[in-house]
């Protein structure tokens, strides 16, 4: 009986550090992520702003994006950003609803893009 209980309490201790890593591998590959898709969209260089945009980024356990990312159309492969940005936000989810993560339910809104000296930024209205 003792050996079984022992055997039960070192499985049970296996599984829970195969989930640690799982978790630890997922968080890690999530910056991974994030950072390639940084560097892809880093050239941000414009002459207007049709050659601007942007792309929800990330997603929160209550839903929607994290933020908005700006690039440029002029310089970024945009399918390929959207596959990226799409298999960045579908991971970040799986994590979410796997850890039972919570967030804000804060929606964040869609920002506006303008070529503003050469370079694609988001455009704040100032009152």
């Amino acid at each position: 009986m003792k050996r079984i209980l022992a055997l039960g309490g070192l499985l049970l201790v296996l599984v829970s550090c195969e989930k640690e890593k799982i978790y630890r591998d997922d968080s890690e590959r999530l910056r991974g992520m994030e950072q390639e898709i940084l560097a892809f969209i880093q050239d941000k260089a414009c002459q207007s702003e049709r050659v601007c945009g942007s792309i929800a980024f990330g997603s929160k356990p209550c839903g929607g994006p994290w933020k908005y990312l700006v690039y440029s159309l002029k310089t970024a492969d945009v399918a390929r950003l959207e596959e990226k940005v799409q298999s960045y936000n579908q991971l970040e989810k799986e994590v979410n609803t796997r850890e039972g993560k919570i967030s804000d339910c804060v929606q964040v809104t869609p920002v506006t893009v303008d070529c503003i000296d050469g370079q694609c930024l988001p455009y704040t209205v100032k009152d």
